[in-house]
C-alpha cells in the first residue's frame, strides 16, 4: 500500500460529514486479484466508529484507521469489488496498520453489520462522484484508471 497524505478540509463537499480529509496524492493497494486505485482529491469523513465506541476502540482519525478507512470509502462510492471482500480489506489493512487483531474484528463486525446501509449509491453519492471525476479529469486525469464509470 502507498504511503498515505491527507489535507483536512476547511469545507468539506456537501456529500460528506462536517469534518473530512481530502487525498492528496493517488493510493493504491491490491485486493481480491485487483489493483485498487484511490484518487488524488477523494474526500472521507474517516473511519465510522460511534462516538460511545471511541474509548474503546478509537477515533475516526486515528492514524492507524485513516489509510483502511479511505480505501473501504473508496470501495464503497465505486464498487469495484464485491461487498465482502471490501469488508476483509478493510480488516486486512487494520490489522497492517498495526491495529490488533480483537479491535479489528469488532470493527469489521460493524462494517459488516450496518454497512449495508451504505454500500448502494445514493443520489448525493453520485452527485459527488460526478464531481470529483470532473475535478480528476480538470487535473488531467482519467476517473477510468480509479475504477470510476
Amino acid at each position: 500500500m502507498d504511503a498515505l497524505l491527507l489535507l483536512p478540509v476547511i469545507k468539506p463537499d456537501l456529500n460528506k460529514l462536517e469534518e473530512a480529509y481530502e487525498v492528496a496524492g493517488d493510493l493504491a493497494t491490491k485486493a481480491a486479484g485487483a489493483v485498487i486505485r484511490v484518487p488524488k482529491f477523494f474526500q472521507y469523513d474517516g473511519a465510522s466508529i460511534p462516538p460511545a465506541a471511541w474509548q474503546t476502540i478509537g477515533t475516526p482519525f486515528d492514524p492507524r484507521f485513516m489509510a483502511p478507512a479511505v480505501f473501504h470509502d473508496w470501495l464503497y462510492h465505486t464498487h469495484q469489488i464485491a461487498k465482502d471482500e471490501t469488508d476483509d480489506l478493510f480488516y486486512d489493512l487494520l490489522v497492517a496498520n498495526g491495529v490488533n487483531k480483537v479491535k479489528a474484528s469488532l470493527m469489521l463486525a460493524g462494517v459488516e453489520t450496518f454497512g449495508n446501509w451504505y454500500w448502494d449509491n445514493d443520489t448525493d453519492d453520485l452527485a459527488y462522484l460526478k464531481r470529483l471525476a470532473a475535478r480528476i479529469r480538470k487535473d488531467g486525469r482519467d476517473p477510468a484508471y480509479y475504477g470510476m464509470t
